[in-house]
């Protein structure tokens, strides 16, 4: 009977253990004391042992592969629309060229990036022992094409093999072939105008290139005489500017 009795406790104290058990909060992993600890300073809390929450982390990943998809189909819709002469096609490659060569403001935020890190922000290195300072033309010669002939810029002749060189310092914004300057290239400047230099016959610089002032953008032959023409133009808030006005030129013919 003792016997009996001494076994009946013995499985109650075992079901009691079991219980407690089942009922007791997770234990916490140890972490050994840190740096902090050991000077006196409380601990930096991290989110070790934190769990994740699976939908979280799931929308993360199918919002991050939405914008993947949408990048690799507007990627596709302007390489389509260069290969192609599909009108349709026309609107996303326009708007994706204007968000890279004409609204984002380049030669301001090298300015920025030079004020406070003395060396100005580029993609491509410019070129090494060129002079710095202020050009009155881009070339020297005489303007044979005025203003108030297109609204746009004037026509000067210099002489043949003259180098073109950058009014001001700035961010080249397009360097390139140009329908009605043909090989043309573009300066964005800080106070947000552009100066367009046109008739080049060829180009020394590169698109996104930080230019200083008389650095040499190209050059203008003419295989037809000793003298060769070469536009200028200035445009600020969307409108062209007579650069007889704004720089002082030879208007002789």
């Amino acid at each position: 009977m003792k016997k009996n009795i001494h076994h009946v406790r013995k499985n109650i104290a075992e079901r009691k253990r079991k219980r407690v058990q089942q009922n007791a909060p997770p234990q916490k992993p140890y972490l050994p004391p840190q740096d902090e600890e050991l000077h006196g300073y409380p601990p930096i809390v991290s989110g070790y042992g934190k769990k994740t929450d699976p939908a979280r982390s799931k929308n993360r990943t199918s919002y991050l592969g939405i914008q993947v998809l949408l990048a690799a189909l507007l990627f596709a819709t302007v390489a389509i629309g260069k290969n192609t002469d599909f009108a349709l096609l026309n609107g996303p490659e326009e708007w994706v060229t204007s968000q890279m060569q004409e609204d984002f403001p380049f030669a301001k935020v090298t300015a920025w990036y030079s004020e406070r890190f003395g060396e100005p922000l580029q993609v491509v290195q410019p070129k090494e022992n060129e002079e710095s300072g202020e050009l009155a033309m881009p070339v020297n010669g005489t303007v044979t094409t005025p203003f108030q002939n297109d609204g746009k810029g004037i026509i000067l002749t210099t002489e043949n093999n003259s180098k073109v060189k950058a009014v001001r310092e700035g961010t080249v914004v397009f360097a390139g072939n140009n329908e009605e300057t043909k090989k043309t290239v573009i300066l964005q400047h800080e106070d947000g105008s552009k100066t367009i230099y046109g008739y080049l016959s060829s180009i020394d610089v590169h698109l996104y290139e930080y230019v200083k002032a008389q650095n040499s953008l190209g050059s203008v032959t003419s295989e037809e005489g000793p003298s060769a023409e070469f536009f200028f133009a200035i445009e600020k808030d969307e409108q062209y500017l007579d650069p007889v006005e704004v720089i002082k030129v030879d208007e002789s013919s």
